[in-house]
């Protein structure tokens, strides 16, 4: 039986060190969101991404939500508010 793809993101402490709980929570929110869409076979790939949003997040002071929010203008989305001309 396969582990609940929510649980493995939650119990995983290590994509959410050294971030503040507000920043924690607004990623761990955005990743949990995008495993209801996703094939439980990809969720390796997310969890490399949430751990490299830390990653840039914490090493250079960048916003969780701004990184996420280039992500998703990369994958194509809405443009991010501040570059609306």
């Amino acid at each position: 039986m396969r582990e609940d793809p929510a649980r493995l993101l939650l119990e995983d402490e290590a994509l959410t060190d050294g971030l503040t709980d507000e920043e924690a929570q607004v990623l761990l929110d955005w990743l949990l969101g995008m495993i209801e869409d996703m094939d439980p076979a990809q969720l390796s790939h997310l969890r490399r991404l949430g751990h490299g949003i830390t990653r840039l997040s914490r090493d250079y002071g960048v916003p969780v939500g701004d990184l996420i929010g280039l992500v998703e203008l990369a994958w194509g989305g809405d443009e991010m508010p501040g570059l609306k001309g």
